[in-house]
């Protein structure tokens, strides 16, 4: 499938121009898997939150949210696949982005709680908000912990940040994300993709080379945080290399 029309300079200018105008984003959602050295549960912003701060501002530069769930094929499999989809109404140009949600023989249920999440992941990174950290999708995964948890202490905010980039199948930019975490979880879920379109792969190799330099340079407070991202960098770039 495409990821975006053939050209996006006006939907990606009207988006920048509706992120100005974004309402404060609130954190109304809780994760008890998750506590701060207090004791207390995490807060994250719902994906109510996420539409409440954001909705009025691209419907008035004419921006359009759409969500589907399709079985596609991924690999030899049937896989539920979640796609979301910015539209600028008046040029139709678009930008999308896709998460498998499981195999055609999941249960219900846990598709339903991952699309849930998805909805909520694909466009808080779509639409460049800050990530807060959560990893609600632990729920529909069953999981305990995550990959979003990637950085060793949640209050640390001397960490410096960076942009992280994805790529679509062509090597292109799909979009951008300042978590280390939320980046992983993204390699993850489109791992299939990522091996299967060589342009692609080699971008995010190359990124994933420059990430693991970029550590080099951080400040040896942040040692523990260092080794998580190089030893990550160099688990993500043996898959894509196939070693």
């Amino acid at each position: 499938m495409n990821y975006q029309s053939e050209k996006t300079d006006l939907v990606l200018q009207a988006i920048e121009d509706a992120r100005q105008e974004f309402s404060p984003l609130e954190k109304s959602g809780v994760n008890a898997f998750f506590k701060n050295k207090k004791g207390e549960p995490h807060y994250y912003s719902t994906l109510d939150n996420i539409f409440d701060a954001c909705m009025p501002a691209l419907h008035a530069h004419k921006l359009s949210l759409m969500y589907q769930v399709r079985l596609m094929e991924v690999g030899d499999a049937l896989e539920n696949v979640l796609t979301t989809t910015i539209t600028h109404l008046p040029s139709n140009q678009y930008v999308s982005s896709c998460s498998t949600l499981g195999s055609h023989l999941s249960k219900s249920q846990d598709i339903g709680s991952a699309i849930t999440y998805f909805r909520r992941y694909q466009i808080q990174a779509m639409l460049n908000l800050e990530a807060d950290f959560e990893d609600d999708g632990n729920l529909a995964s069953g999981n305990k912990g995550g990959e979003s948890n990637i950085i060793e202490t949640q209050e640390n905010n001397t960490m410096p940040k960076r942009k992280y980039v994805i790529f679509d199948k062509d090597g292109k930019i799909s979009h951008e994300c300042t978590s280390f975490g939320t980046y992983l979880g993204d390699l993850k879920k489109n791992m299939t993709m990522i091996k299967q379109n060589h342009n692609c792969c080699s971008a995010t190799i190359i990124q994933l080379q420059d990430i693991d330099l970029w550590s080099d340079g951080l400040d040896k407070k942040h040692a523990k945080n260092v080794a998580k991202i190089k030893d990550n960098c160099a688990k993500y770039i043996k898959l894509f290399k196939g070693e």
